[in-house]
């Protein structure tokens, strides 16, 4: 998925969470301003998904070399991220219970 189209999905779910009426659209939203802004990294991402839409953005702090390869970010899902958290208790230097036969 390009990074344009994964941010602009975003932001569509943005807009269609402030749009749903009730407590529960509210609280959707409220949580995903929250998630959003203390992820300060979405607001550089956002930045970046401007820039390769020919836009132009002021004070981006990332090497103009780099931009083009956010064209087609990896992304990640939290399967990946838990089995990313298996290993690395794995792979373990401290480990000491661990044999071939019990992997």
């Amino acid at each position: 998925m390009l990074l344009v189209d994964a941010i602009n999905l975003v932001k569509e779910f943005k807009q269609q969470a402030n749009a749903v009426r009730g407590g529960i659209g509210t609280r959707v939203s409220q949580k995903l301003d929250e998630v959003l802004s203390k992820n300060a990294g979405f607001g550089v991402l956002s930045d970046v998904a401007r820039v390769l839409q020919g836009q132009k953005v002021e004070n981006l702090e990332l090497d103009s070399t780099l931009v083009a390869k956010f064209k087609f970010p990896p992304t990640t899902s939290v399967d990946v991220e838990r089995t990313f958290s298996n290993f690395k208790h794995i792979l373990n230097d401290r480990r000491k219970n661990f044999t071939v036969d019990n992997l």
